[in-house]
């Protein structure tokens, strides 16, 4: 039995096209919702999912545990509500599954931001574990974080049709919203776990994000899309530090 598991807040213009791409493939959809007030729950009741209510949290690694327990499956599918799969992943997970070797699968996924597929600037393969038995991951409640795996994983090959299809910024204004967000939550992190701010490392780290995203991992291929995502990437290092400063001026 696999179940997918998803965590909604407000994204009915995204939740209805993942779940038709799972509907009537996986066995049970258990959908963990954070309060939303738009038709994500109507959504949801369409397509047959099981709906648990959780108070909101600032970032969905807190709850992945918590949806995952209200699964049944032997096999779990972790998807965002931006997130697609194909018809092809699904079935090699199937044949996965009747291979017995394997506890989790680690997905390529397949970054659109702003209409495009960014295939490089550290976007592509962009490997998620994703696939899993049940009892076998576990995330820690950090942002960003990968999940521990208990048992063999499984690699799959880069290629499209085996991938997360992930619809992730429709627009420069969200991609920054968000960035915007998630900078605070890592400085404040970052802050309790005893990292301070240095001007050493607010020259570094954007200067190694460019380094990786931009050079290493060819941004340049990707165009102007690659420059403006490193830019950007850039400067969420900066916002992150800057952040730590504010952090330690406050006294916190």
């Amino acid at each position: 039995m696999i179940s997918a598991v998803i965590v909604t807040f407000n994204e009915e213009k995204k939740l209805e096209d993942c779940l038709k791409s799972i509907y009537k493939k996986v066995d049970e959809i258990i959908i963990v919702d954070l309060g939303s007030t738009d038709k994500s729950l109507q959504i949801a009741s369409k397509y047959e999912a099981k709906v648990f209510k959780h108070e909101n949290v600032d970032y969905v690694e807190k709850v992945r545990d918590f949806s995952i327990s209200k699964a049944n499956g032997e096999w779990i599918l972790v998807l965002d509500p931006d997130e697609r799969i194909t018809h092809s992943l699904f079935e090699k997970l199937k044949e996965i599954i009747s291979e017995g070797k394997y506890t989790a699968v680690n997905i390529p996924r397949k970054n659109i931001f702003f209409g495009r597929w960014i295939r490089h600037t550290n976007w592509w393969p962009d490997r998620q574990i994703r696939f899993f038995k049940k009892g076998k991951v576990s995330w820690s409640s950090k942002i960003h974080s990968y999940p521990k795996v208990y048992g063999l994983s499984l690699e799959l090959i880069s290629r499209p049709e085996l991938s997360i299809t992930h619809y992730g910024y429709d627009n420069i204004q969200q991609f920054i919203d968000r960035q915007n967000r998630y900078s605070s939550i890592e400085a404040e992190n970052r802050f309790n776990l005893g990292e301070r701010f240095s001007f050493f490392k607010l020259g570094w780290f954007p200067l190694r994000e460019f380094i990786v995203r931009f050079i290493r991992h060819g941004g340049y291929l990707d165009g102007k899309y690659g420059f403006i995502l490193t830019y950007l990437m850039m400067v969420y290092q900066l916002m992150v530090m800057i952040k730590i400063w504010e952090l330690r001026k406050r006294g916190k």
